[in-house]
């Protein structure tokens, strides 16, 4: 398996893309940051695209060697990437086989939804302010699915990602922000603050996206495991329907 450094050797692959396509794509149009892997730097005939959060798709005609390589890679991240591999994949048993030969390895599964149409949010009476985010309160923004989650710096967010979040008195209620970005697509990544879930919080901001999305005339994309309800139930709160599930892999060692 050799890191490929100019991806228009695999544009012959982009159309195999089906599942989570806007982070593969968000680095093969040069938005956003992540490494591809090929069985041939000349002529590929199998890649693996592996997004800075984490999330990983396989494209091409890859054989076994080319799924142990994979799992290596899961196994034990290069220095230097974000440290997780997230393989998305379609429902394909002998895939699934492949990849399960590695003990550690999990399969997990995510829902597929897509966006039906925007739905009426009730303007909110917070005392609360939403606000785009921007440098003045970048750093307000605490927990797991923030920016950091996608973006390796704050430079390359304000670049290309954008977002909303809800302040009151200095601190962050919830925020919404462009987790995946690519030329057609943008994929929602929302964050409450813990004392603050159940409330609403998390479908103004969410809601507040899927307007901002519309309006730059990209689709909203949204991408849950089966396993977060409360992000299943807030996706479909804004508009987005479940259309099936696929599965995913990770190493649990």
């Amino acid at each position: 398996m050799i890191k490929l450094t100019d991806y228009r050797k695999i544009n012959h692959l982009v159309d195999q893309i089906r599942i989570e396509k806007v982070y593969p794509l968000s680095i093969l149009e040069g938005i956003q940051t992540g490494e591809i892997f090929v069985d041939d730097d000349e002529a590929p005939t199998a890649a693996l695209v592996w997004h800075y959060c984490g999330f990983a798709n396989i494209l091409g005609s890859y054989d076994e060697n080319f799924i142990e390589e994979t799992m290596k890679l899961m196994q034990d991240p290069p220095e230097g990437h974000s440290g997780r591999m997230a393989l998305q994949t379609e429902n394909d048993s002998h895939l699934e086989e492949m990849i399960l030969r590695t003990p550690t390895v999990a399969k997990h599964e995510r829902y597929i939804f897509e966006f039906e149409g925007k739905k009426d949010i009730i303007p909110h009476t917070l005392d609360a302010k939403l606000k785009e985010i921007s440098h003045d309160n970048y750093e307000l923004m605490k927990g797991r699915i923030i920016p950091s989650f996608s973006w390796p710096n704050r430079e390359e967010f304000f670049k290309n990602g954008f977002g909303y979040c809800l302040i009151e008195e200095g601190r962050m209620l919830a925020c919404a922000f462009a987790s995946g970005v690519s030329k057609e697509y943008v994929d929602i990544g929302v964050e409450t603050a813990e004392e603050c879930r159940g409330k609403g919080y998390g479908r103004i901001v969410a809601a507040e996206m899927v307007e901002e999305i519309l309006r730059r005339g990209k689709t909203p994309v949204w991408d849950c495991d089966i396993r977060n309800e409360a992000s299943m139930r807030l996706a479909c709160s804004v508009g987005f329907e479940i259309v099936g599930t696929h599965p995913w892999y990770k190493s649990e060692k």
